[in-house]
């Protein structure tokens, strides 16, 4: 293997996202294709003109994506390839069913290594993100592309594995205060060693997509898609996914006008997906000194991770936060067998039995709580 990857295919395809609800899929629709009925792939047909002769979908999974653009006439054929078995015996057993002329292959993103090649169209949906050489893979597709192909990307540009910005994440906050309480979300700041120990490919250098992909494409057409606040507010909330869909209509609503304001602030700073249309830019690839720089660079960011436990960055400061406040919680629990407002000895002696920074934390959560 030359990267990064998850051979457990049980944590992708759990519903409750938030492009569940029909009311964000108009919004990101709107946002992509200024149609909020026109879906990214009728888009990039329009865009093109004609139809793509063949198609290689990275990180394919199940299939889906492939299918619904063989049977919409975006492409004529199609190649997938993945690195989990079960996942590619259904997308070949669909595929059969449905007599299409799609195949497939087993392998890792990261080599580079591709099965066929006369592509006229590479697709990254939603795969990137799981790419730990997007220096390597950028470039080889900028390679096997003809001058006239497209890469076409629908994918989380967010911060590596949900790390989110004190801007995002204060942003989502304050909008959900803002709603009624029994649709508010429970946020919790995503714990990075449960990342990586569930997915350890999940976002891993998502921030570097749009920033690698551009040393070897060049744009057409980009839309930032937002998220911040939506994303986090909608995705896994029961108490909305629970509503009959006109009940919730304005809360959605105000989610997501809220999330537009401010990812518009500073699109590409602040959007956590973007949809983007671009072609190979065929002299970045003359470029020997840079390439050659840029590959040490991607190898000692790898090597950094795998003598790090696979931690490629130091945490953000909302990280050593929530993992202070939990510090702190089970210390002052341990010493007094409750929650810190147990008693006002329990709040005296909390303090004084943790380290300075989940002591710091103690108190913030102590006066959160009057």
């Amino acid at each position: 293997m030359d990267g990064t990857v998850n051979p457990d295919s049980s944590v992708y395809y759990q519903s409750g996202y938030w492009n569940d609800l029909a009311q964000v899929r108009a919004h990101l629709n709107l946002r992509a294709t200024g149609d909020p009925d026109m879906q990214w792939w009728a888009h990039l047909l329009r865009w093109h003109g004609k139809p793509f002769r063949k198609a290689l979908l990275l990180n394919c999974g199940n299939g889906w994506v492939e299918r619904d653009l063989v049977q919409h006439g975006v492409v004529e054929e199609a190649v997938g390839v993945d690195f989990i078995d079960d996942l590619l015996e259904t997308a070949r057993a669909k595929a059969a069913e449905e007599s299409l002329p799609i195949r497939y292959y087993q392998l890792d993103t990261n080599s580079a290594q591709w099965p066929e090649d006369g592509f006229d169209l590479v697709v990254n949906f939603a795969a990137g993100h799981h790419i730990a050489r997007l220096d390597r893979v950028f470039r080889s597709l900028a390679g096997l592309l003809p001058s006239d192909g497209v890469f076409v990307a629908w994918d989380y540009v967010g911060p590596h594995r949900n790390q989110y910005t004190a801007a995002q994440w204060e942003a989502a906050w304050q909008t959900n205060r803002e709603l009624p309480e029994q649709f508010r979300q429970d946020l919790n700041y995503p714990h990075l060693a449960t990342m990586i120990h569930t997915d350890p490919t999940e976002a891993i250098h998502a921030e570097l997509i749009l920033r690698t992909m551009r040393r070897y494409f060049t744009d057409e057409h980009v839309r930032t898609l937002g998220g911040a606040v939506g994303y986090l507010l909608l995705t896994f909330n029961q108490k909305i996914f629970a509503r009959d869909p006109a009940e919730i209509r304005d809360v959605i609503g105000h989610v997501l006008d809220a999330d537009a304001a401010f990812t518009d602030l500073d699109p590409e700073r602040n959007t956590l997906f973007a949809y983007v249309i671009a072609r190979p830019n065929k002299a970045a690839l003359e470029d020997s000194e840079q390439l050659a720089e840029w590959t040490r660079e991607e190898d000692a960011l790898e090597l950094r991770a795998q003598q790090n436990y696979g931690f490629y960055y130091p945490s953000t400061m909302i990280a050593e936060f929530f993992g202070a406040i939990d510090s702190a919680g089970k210390a002052v629990a341990s010493a007094g067998g409750g929650r810190p407002a147990a008693s006002p000895r329990l709040r005296a002696v909390g303090p004084r039995r943790l380290g300075a920074r989940a002591a710091a934390a103690y108190r913030l959560l102590r006066q959160g709580r009057r």
